[in-house]
């Protein structure tokens, strides 16, 4: 039976990740830091799709200032299409986007980057054939053009965030390991200075060791107050790190709230159960696997 399934240890191991949720019902595990500011990401009401399939369906989220804000959702829930409709890359049908006060409408996807909201997308896309450094380098771009020292000092800021990156700076990013490869995909996104991180499945494909190294960056740039919208496949982790989250089923919000007591919420489960459809562009979901789970908000 359905519920059977879900009380699964193996199914929820898979979805949410054994220790992780050890984790998450011992309590949040988030590094202590300020209260968030003003709203800095705000969307409204927001429809989206491919042609004449809607993927979103009147999505609605807020992000304020410095919080660390978790999106999540099984395959197929819209989670990609949404990030890409934030970051530019795709066009909504119908309702708004508002980053810092301005309306995105009509914005492309160079002149939001410009403005602060960098995306680092699923799947990493280095440039290959670049050195590591020369990756930096072109992360800087939304910055405009910066004189030589300014250059080198973020460019040795990421390189004292991501220790990894220093031992391998002159080489080639196609050589790097999976791991090496995401977070040279973050630090470039950081080489611009955003005011917020879009970050779009950044454990996809890595080693569990490799996926704690990556969540104790992230960890490393929640302390520092960096403001990001987090999707990923790892909910649970995702959850420990976050302040708030959302939940995406089938294109629409089916929960909201605290991270904590979305961990503790076996609707969430529920949620992951629930859509089987094909992530590629997160243009697909299969209806008939659809789980039991009530629009909801969770709050303090």
């Amino acid at each position: 039976t359905p519920a059977e399934v879900r009380a699964d240890p193996a199914v929820r191991r898979a979805y949410l990740g054994e220790a992780a949720m050890d984790d998450a019902a011992a309590g949040p595990q988030r590094s202590a830091r300020g209260t968030a500011g003003a709203e800095l990401l705000g969307v409204n009401a927001l429809r989206a799709g491919y042609g004449a399939a809607p993927v979103l369906h009147d999505v609605a989220l807020q992000v304020r200032e410095g919080e660390m804000v978790a999106l999540l959702g099984a395959n197929g829930a819209g989670k990609s299409t949404l990030m890409r409709a934030l970051s530019g890359l795709h066009r909504p049908v119908q309702g708004g986007i508002a980053f810092d006060g301005v309306d995105l409408a009509g914005v492309d996807a160079a002149r939001i980057a410009a403005m602060g909201m960098v995306l680092v997308p699923e799947g990493r896309q280095v440039f290959a054939e670049l050195s590591v450094l020369d990756n930096l380098r072109l992360g800087a771009f939304p910055s405009g053009r910066l004189s030589r020292g300014e250059m080198q000092r973020r460019i040795e800021s990421m390189l004292l965030r991501f220790p990894r990156l220093r031992e391998r700076q002159h080489q080639r990013a196609g050589l790097l390991s999976g791991g090496e490869q995401q977070m040279l995909a973050i630090a470039r996104g950081l080489m611009s200075q955003p005011r917020m991180l879009l970050l779009d499945e950044p454990s996809l494909g890595l080693a569990p060791k490799v996926i704690d190294e990556l969540f104790a960056s992230l960890d490393r740039l929640r302390e520092a107050s960096i403001t990001i919208l987090l999707v990923d496949q790892m909910a649970a982790l995702a959850l420990t790190l976050a302040d708030r989250a959302y939940v995406l089923e089938e294109g629409r919000v089916v929960a909201s709230g605290r991270a904590d007591l979305l961990a503790r919420d076996p609707a969430l489960v529920q949620a992951y159960l629930g859509g089987h459809g094909d992530d590629a562009g997160d243009t697909k979901s299969d209806t008939a696997g659809r789980s039991a789970v009530a629009p909801q908000a969770v709050e303090a």
